[in-house]
């Protein structure tokens, strides 16, 4: 099946949301070290390598502390946010959806966030007038990894993390499963952003 087949759904709403190009940042959430609750980050730096320097879209790595990009997200002035995270649906691992804001309590996201998205959200809309819509994929596994290593550091040293917050610190710890959901997500996503940026 075609991947723009599979996420027919998705990528309609998708389109809905970004076919007026909005000034838009997607903001991927999660902890990689923690299995699948590295998919948000995962997919956020995928598109930022490819997206990053497009002046009409920011793209942020929140990892489990996104609220110290609270004042770079303000700044930046989007009319809509796009939050990628994975979140508990109650519905069969790997399922995807786009929520409403007023929707995102029903479909909470798992907690590795030091701070609950409810108020990290709360605190965008006191410095923003756009939408804030979530992204939202259902976990395989979220084994946290007993030991880790950090995230390609052949290629990115400490002091290019450092200076650059979306590059991964820790390398991810997806099952094959998410790894797949992700690059099919990427692509539908990415799709959609060459109609419009």
């Amino acid at each position: 099946m075609d991947i723009m087949e599979k996420y027919k759904n998705l990528s309609i709403s998708l389109t809905n949301l970004l076919k007026s190009s909005p000034k838009l940042l997607i903001l991927g959430i999660g902890e990689n070290r923690m299995g699948d609750d590295g998919a948000g980050v995962y997919i956020t730096w995928e598109l930022w390598q490819k997206w990053g320097k497009n002046t009409k879209i920011k793209i942020v790595n929140g990892g489990i502390t996104p609220e110290e990009r609270l004042s770079e997200i303000i700044d930046f002035q989007p009319e809509l946010v796009l939050i990628v995270d994975v979140v508990d649906l109650k519905k069969p691992s790997g399922t995807v959806g786009i929520f409403e804001e007023d929707k995102m309590l029903n479909y909470l996201p798992i907690s590795s966030h030091s701070l609950p998205l409810p108020v990290f959200i709360d605190r965008i809309k006191m410095g923003i007038s756009g939408d804030i819509k979530l992204l939202g994929i259902c976990p395989y596994s979220l084994q946290f990894l007993d030991t880790y290593e950090l995230y390609k550091e052949d290629l990115w040293t400490l002091d290019m993390k450092e200076d650059n917050p979306n590059i991964p610190f820790y390398s991810f710890n997806l099952t094959k499963e998410m790894e797949k959901v992700c690059i099919e997500l990427i692509d539908v996503l990415s799709e959609v952003l060459k109609l419009y940026y």
